[in-house]
């Protein structure tokens, strides 16, 4: 992470890349959202909040229904999508929530029932 980001909340999760999750931590800043990977092979991800279009939690779905609340999908400016395997969702939203309320984008979040 290169210089000093004050981290707001942080925890365990997978980059969904396909069928090949990417374990590692993810981190919430004022800035970004940081996805730094176990594997020394793969790269930091960092998504600016700044080029996001939206963030919601999601369901996993197994055998076609929604079983787990444990992603998180963030939608660029430019239409990219990243999905993160996470757990404790409500955690990750309320922090989500909290940084773009701070920065005026609280409208980036969706909020699903």
């Amino acid at each position: 992470m290169g210089e000093s980001l004050d981290v707001i909340y942080k925890g365990l999760a997978n980059l969904k890349n396909g069928f090949k999750p990417i374990p590692g931590k993810l981190y919430v800043t004022k800035e970004y959202l940081i996805h730094k990977p176990n594997d020394y092979f793969a790269d930091d991800v960092m998504i600016s909040f700044e080029d996001v279009a939206r963030i919601e939690g999601m369901m996993t779905k197994i055998l076609g229904r929604d079983m787990l609340a444990n992603l998180l999908e963030v939608e660029m400016k430019k239409g990219e999508r990243f999905q993160f395997v996470i757990n404790k969702q409500k955690k990750w939203l309320l922090a989500l929530e909290k940084v773009l309320t701070e920065r005026g984008e609280a409208e980036k979040l969706v909020c699903n029932k």
